[in-house]
């Protein structure tokens, strides 16, 4: 077996402009490609290195062929990495990452890893070049990318990803908590391999709260005030349907069908009584997400909060001291929602999806994937891999987290369900509607369009 020298992840501006002119042909996406470049490779190194780069400084005059045999270039796999899971300033994770590639190309014959970092969004994004690319420029493509569940459906729909059912190794997905293996599925086959796991939960301050329940009586009887993102733009609110699912509560399978409405009418009067009794302030109406507040939360301004679980171990890491919380429900039973990123294959190559699942396999390690999600704040999908978290308490809980975890829902997922529910949300915490008048609106809606 050969084994050669391979990349460090570096900034190089050259690539930067190779990069964005291969899309450029294609689409107008191009100007905002990625912001940094990196290969990784394997490379021949039998003819000196100086020699080699003098050589492309010259013309070379056209020669007779020989008889020779051409000698056949390395196996190639191109991987893009969203740069939210490689930050450039972060040395310690480039090198982490740096480390678990260069192992894996030592262990194969005549391999190439070329390695991308790609926005998440956006212009130039992953997905928005995914689309670009596959009509124009095939070629431009990766092997290998990582993506959110909520673009998996609609890479699925939209042929760009291929299926993965039946070519990942029965230890790994042995290993997947249950949860994690139902966001990589659409329709029941698994086109994305969960990587890297995100949940939502309480974290508050041990001096001012003490250790208590999680029902929603325990939450309103301590009089301090949770805050919570209650607003949402489009979709349905994560903590809410964490909630009402805990409640006993089901949504329409493919938009059809309606809710339980004892399980709505419940968790609406919650967020009654807790905006009647100063629990959830005016404030939570303009929050959509944990990161609107995260400053506040860092700076002592709030005693308790919803947070996901990768905010969370970045307050720990930077040295805040917050204990965790479930998420309030009718009884204090642990409920939350779970995202995350998820490996999916691109190329259609036999070739290539060989050694594309070589390196997939050997990123889902356990002791890999658990160094690397910790480096990054976020939970592993295989249940091995946390347990080796030197956390032993915050693993514990996250993985019964993960345990009783339910998938994000949208509108194209939810139907008329999902606007209807969030719509009695909005009415309630802005007290247009009471908790029972909202319930009541959701359930006649629903039954006016089925």
């Amino acid at each position: 077996m050969n084994r050669f020298p391979v990349f460090k992840l570096w900034v190089w501006g050259v690539l930067i402009i190779n990069a964005a002119m291969a899309v450029a042909a294609c689409s107008p996406d191009s100007a905002a490609n990625i912001p940094l470049t990196a290969n990784t490779e394997a490379l021949n190194t039998s003819t000196p290195i100086a020699a080699a780069q003098a050589a492309t400084d010259v013309i070379t005059p056209t020669v007779a062929p020989t008889l020779e045999p051409t000698i056949a270039g390395p196996d190639e796999i191109v991987v893009w990495w969203p740069d939210v899971l490689a930050p450039i300033d972060n040395a310690d994770v480039t090198a982490l990452l740096n480390e678990q590639t260069e192992a894996f190309v030592a262990t194969q014959d005549n391999v190439v890893v070329r390695t991308r970092l790609k926005t998440v969004s956006g212009v130039g994004g992953i997905m928005s070049t995914l689309r670009t690319g596959s009509v124009v420029a095939p070629g431009a493509l990766p092997d290998l990318t990582l993506i959110r569940r909520e673009n998996l459906m609609a890479a699925v729909q939209t042929g760009l990803v291929q299926p993965l059912e039946g070519e990942i190794a029965t230890v790994i997905l042995g290993n997947l908590y249950d949860s994690a293996l139902q966001l990589g599925q659409v329709n029941g086959q698994l086109y994305g391999l969960p990587y890297t796991l995100e949940v939502e939960h309480v974290a508050y301050d041990p001096d001012v709260i003490e250790i208590g329940g999680w029902s929603y009586a325990d939450v309103l009887g301590r009089d301090v005030p949770l805050i919570m993102p209650t607003g949402r733009t489009t979709g349905l609110n994560d903590v809410f349907l964490a909630q009402y699912l805990v409640a006993g509560g089901t949504l329409p399978q493919d938009g059809v069908g309606t809710v339980e409405a004892a399980a709505l009418r419940d968790t609406l009067r919650f967020y009654e009584q807790a905006m009647e009794a100063g629990i959830l302030p005016p404030e939570v109406l303009q929050y959509t997400a944990p990161s609107d507040y995260e400053a506040q939360l860092a700076a002592g301004e709030i005693d308790q909060a919803v947070v996901t679980s990768t905010m969370y171990l970045r307050l720990l890491a930077d040295g805040h001291r917050l204990e965790t919380g479930l998420i309030p429900t009718d009884f204090g039973e642990p409920g939350t929602v779970l995202n995350g990123w998820l490996w999916v294959m691109t190329t259609a190559n036999s070739d290539r999806q060989v050694l594309a699942l070589r390196y997939l396999n050997w990123m889902l390690d356990t002791e890999r994937q658990s160094e690397f999600s910790a480096a990054i704040h976020m939970l592993p999908s295989q249940r091995p891999a946390l347990l080796r978290w030197e956390s032993v308490d915050y693993a514990t809980f996250v993985s019964n987290l993960l345990n009783n975890a339910v998938l994000p829902v949208s509108e194209s997922t939810g139907g008329a369900a999902i606007i209807a529910m969030q719509t009695a949300l909005n009415a309630v915490l802005s007290g247009e509607m009471t908790a029972d008048e909202a319930a009541d609106d959701v359930i006649e809606q629903l039954a006016d369009t089925g």
